[in-house]
């Protein structure tokens, strides 16, 4: 598992549980339906039919393509405005949803799939907490989504392999 310093400084301190049932149910649906490979890009099966924004070959590579299909902002809508309850809610759901989908992952996909978390101010005034999570492949011929982690100053950031997912799961 790797993070900026900005997500260890948020984990520090503490065992942080990570639960498939903190996942929103509509997540949890994401889930459900699985994954899918279109061309190359491996896709979660729910997410991809429902995308309907720029092409992949417009993309720069299939790592950028896959990022966008299967990313997603956390469901935060019933949690307070700010505060320590937001921000351990807003972590456990995207953990646990980060996990859950990396475990569906099928054992025949080509390549390794990592989860992306992240929390950062927004919201339409910038001062809300916002979490959002996605999945890309990680390809020996392509730079990794975020391959210099500390550069992402502005949020917090970890990179979960489908390795640590059963660790986090597991605890």
């Amino acid at each position: 598992m790797k993070m900026n310093a900005s997500m260890a400084e948020l984990l520090e301190g503490g065992e942080f549980c990570v639960r498939e049932e903190d996942v929103p149910d509509q997540f949890r649906a994401v889930v459900r339906e699985g994954w899918t490979v279109d061309g190359e890009a491996q896709l979660l099966t729910a997410l991809h039919s429902g995308y309907s924004g720029v092409r992949r070959q417009q993309f720069q590579d299939v790592v950028h393509y896959e990022a966008t299909v299967n990313g997603r902002g956390m469901m935060d809508y019933d949690l307070p405005k700010s505060g320590p309850e937001r921000r351990a809610s807003l972590l456990r759901r995207s953990l646990g949803y980060a996990c859950s989908a990396l475990l569906a992952v099928p054992a025949s996909q080509r390549w390794p799939v990592l989860g992306y978390v992240s929390l950062s101010e927004g919201g339409i005034e910038g001062d809300s907490l916002t979490a959002h999570v996605t999945f890309c492949s990680q390809r020996l011929e392509l730079p990794a989504y975020a391959s210099d982690m500390d550069s992402y100053v502005h949020e917090a950031l970890m990179e979960i392999s489908q390795e640590d997912a059963s660790e986090l799961l597991r605890k």
